[in-house]
C-alpha cells in the first residue's frame, strides 16, 4: 500500500506494516468506521512488554507504546487532527497545521472516548470520535493514517504504521489514505 494512496474500505481489518521499511507485520489490526454522528477506530495489539508510564491526558504518550490515527477532516494535507490512545487508556488530542513549511501542534482538551481492555496477547482500543470535534468535516474528502508505537524493554521503539512513511516519523501527510465513500 506504501506510497500509492489506495482508498480505504470501512469495517474491513487492515494490519499495519513497519514504518520504515514496509515490511508486513501482523502485530497491530486496524478498522474503523464513519457513522451519522461518529468515527469508530478499532485496534487490536500484540505486545508482550506494554510499557507507557503516563497518566494524564495530553501527555506526550508517543514516547511509549500507544496507537494513534492522524485525519485529514477535508483531505487538506496542511490541516489534520492526531489522537492518540495508551494501553492504559491516557489520550491525546491536537491539532496539525503546516504553514511555510513549518509543522505546528495545538495540543487541544480531547473530545474522544477510548476503552482499552487488556487481552492474552496485548491489548484492544476502541475509539468513538465524534464528528463534530473535527472542524471541517467532509465524508466524501476525509482522509487518514493509522499507526502504532512499540517502545521495547531495552528503550527502542518500534514504529508501524497502516500506509508506512518510510522514514522514522508520522507527520508525512502525503501518505494519508482517502476514506471509499459508502455506496
Amino acid at each position: 500500500m506504501s506510497g500509492d494512496m489506495k482508498e480505504l474500505e470501512e469495517d474491513k481489518p487492515y494490519h499495519l506494516r513497519e514504518n520504515v521499511t514496509g515490511a508486513e507485520n501482523e502485530e497491530c489490526s486496524f478498522c474503523f468506521r464513519f457513522g451519522e454522528r461518529e468515527a469508530e477506530f478499532f485496534f487490536g495489539v500484540r505486545d508482550e512488554d506494554v510499557i507507557s508510564p503516563f497518566q494524564e491526558d495530553n501527555e506526550d504518550i508517543w514516547q511509549g507504546d500507544s496507537v494513534e490515527v492522524f485525519l485529514s477532516p477535508d483531505g487538506n494535507p496542511e490541516h489534520y487532527f492526531e489522537l492518540e490512545v495508551s494501553p492504559f487508556g491516557v489520550r491525546f488530542w491536537g491539532e496539525v497545521t503546516f504553514a511555510e513549511g513549518k509543522k505546528r501542534l495545538k495540543k487541544l482538551p480531547p473530545p474522544f472516548e477510548a476503552e482499552v481492555s487488556r487481552t492474552k496477547e496485548g491489548y484492544a482500543v476502541q475509539i468513538k470520535l465524534p464528528l463534530a470535534a473535527m472542524q471541517g468535516y467532509d465524508r466524501t474528502a476525509v482522509m487518514l493514517n493509522a499507526f502504532r508505537l512499540d517502545k521495547k524493554a531495552d528503550g527502542r521503539q518500534e514504529l508501524y504504521a497502516l500506509n508506512p512513511t518510510e522514514c522514522a516519523t508520522f507527520h508525512k501527510p502525503k501518505y494519508f489514505i482517502k476514506v471509499q465513500e459508502k455506496v
